[in-house]
């Protein structure tokens, strides 16, 4: 039986924890199909769950592969599945516990949505747990409409530089918070206020806002509140831990569920093959700098997605 690489860690800890392990390369099931990864991306929850940040929030079987999503080309398909769709262009946002740093992986077929062309895999890749941690932020928990002011949060970075192109797709007034050095490249995503995390205090910068779309918590959680106008809705994503001053200041918190959703990926790739939204690659890095691509997460401040190339 032939043995694949897969980036794992068998212990909490830093990048130093991970390494390149040989595991049985997987076979297809019923309704599955075997995916070579070309391209992964690297997302914040990846040191996160590394670091054991989020231990008591997602659980952990070691040895755990890293990863979340990715793109790749389908190379066999399990019962029922068409035959098809082998050599299939696709990428994918697995489930939890089904790393997709490794060089194969096996999905339920549904899971794995085709992309044209038009999207390279380095891209393709950038899209899945960022766009759909905006959609299920901004289309699903609390859908945009045009009539609305959001405000975006760590706007450059994988989710939120989606975020603001899904905002203002919908027609919404984007204020949106970055670095400096950033300002330029949050603006040209369609942000009406960018605002210099480094330079200014958002919460001095605009007020009655209808959403928050909160990535990071901490801190920045809880200065967002001053700014939601009476009635508004503070959406965030799983981060550093906050306390919920909803009843405070007479606005709703709610948390997105991020998860697997080949709908909504389908409808976020045509997005970006018609250019309505484009998942911004910020550096590809080789598989061997697996360590590195958990560091440069980890630091954070980047624009747009680290992606791993397998190919």
């Amino acid at each position: 039986m032939s043995d694949i690489a897969a980036i794992q860690f068998s212990a909490y800890g830093g990048p130093d924890v991970l390494s390149v392990n040989r595991i049985v390369a997987p076979a297809a099931r019923a309704g599955e199909v075997v995916i070579d990864v070309h391209a992964a991306s690297v997302n914040p929850i990846d040191w996160k769950v590394r670091a054991g940040v989020l231990r008591n929030i997602v659980p952990v079987a070691f040895p755990m592969t890293t990863g979340r999503d990715g793109a790749g080309v389908i190379a066999a398909v399990g019962e029922g599945v068409s035959t098809e769709r082998i050599g299939q262009r696709v990428c994918f946002l697995a489930s939890r516990g089904v790393g997709t740093w490794a060089a194969r992986i096996v999905l339920p077929a549904a899971l794995a949505v085709p992309i044209p062309d038009a999207l390279s895999m380095a891209e393709a890749a950038a899209l899945p747990l960022g766009g759909l941690s905006a959609w299920a932020a901004l289309a699903s928990a609390v859908p945009v409409t045009s009539d609305m002011k959001v405000l975006i949060h760590a706007a450059a970075g994988g989710v939120g530089s989606m975020a603001v192109q899904l905002a203002r797709y919908r027609g919404a007034y984007v204020a949106a918070t970055c670095s400096a050095a950033n300002v330029g490249f949050v603006k040209s995503l369609g942000a009406n206020l960018p605002i210099a995390y480094d330079q200014d205090d958002f919460s001095q910068a605009i007020a009655d806002v209808d959403i928050v779309f909160d990535t990071l918590g901490g801190d920045v959680h809880r200065a967002s509140y001053r700014v939601l106008r009476k009635g508004g809705t503070m959406v965030c994503l799983v981060a550093a831990p906050f306390e919920n001053e909803a009843a405070t200041y007479g606005v709703t918190v709610k948390v997105a569920q991020v998860m697997p959703d080949p709908e909504a990926l389908a409808t976020l790739v045509e997005l970006a093959a018609t250019g309505v939204v484009k998942p911004t690659v910020g550096k590809i890095l080789a598989f061997s700098e697996f360590a590195d691509a958990h560091r440069l997460s980890e630091r954070g401040h980047g624009r747009g997605k680290i992606v791993l190339s397998l190919r």
